[in-house]
């Protein structure tokens, strides 16, 4: 045992030995960073809007978990199932939202984005909070622009 923690020792004794005597210096070149806002340029708002728009849809989650009679019919049961089907996608498009600077066309991902949140999510809200079906017909069209906003990201 001693005779392997006394090479382990000597090993590393003679490891300044392998190292060279003089340090070379190499010239590096400047390195310029730009700054993310020059990156993401004017599209830089849809990044505000998606912290708002997060804000929003934490709110409205806590809403629905709290703000729901504690009826127990059917139609109740149905219209929280409605609510948070439209929070759920409200909290995930918000963060895709966030992301949609980055992307070759970020004004059209962002606007095609944003338009799904307020005609998908806002007609599931109110629906589930009023009761008033007649607004359903749009919800769809809300689900395109968000498909429509996921193929975007492609371009």
């Amino acid at each position: 045992m001693s005779n392997i923690i006394g090479g382990v020792i000597d090993f590393y004794k003679g490891l300044p030995s392998l190292l060279p005597e003089r340090i070379v210096e190499i010239p590096v070149e400047r390195i310029v960073i730009k700054e993310s806002t020059m990156i993401i340029g004017q599209s830089r708002h849809f990044v505000r809007l998606a912290g708002l728009s997060g804000a929003v849809a934490v709110a409205m989650s806590a809403y629905g978990a709290h703000g729901f009679k504690d009826d127990e019919s059917k139609e109740m049961a149905q219209r929280k199932k409605i609510f948070d089907s439209g929070n759920h996608m409200h909290l995930i498009h918000s963060l895709a939202l966030l992301g949609s600077p980055l992307t070759r066309r970020p004004v059209l991902v962002g606007s095609l984005l944003t338009l799904g949140i307020l005609v998908f999510s806002g007609s599931c809200y109110y629906n589930a909070m009023t009761g008033d079906k007649r607004v359903r017909m749009i919800t769809p069209y809300g689900g395109m622009a968000f498909i429509l906003a996921w193929l975007a990201m492609m371009l």
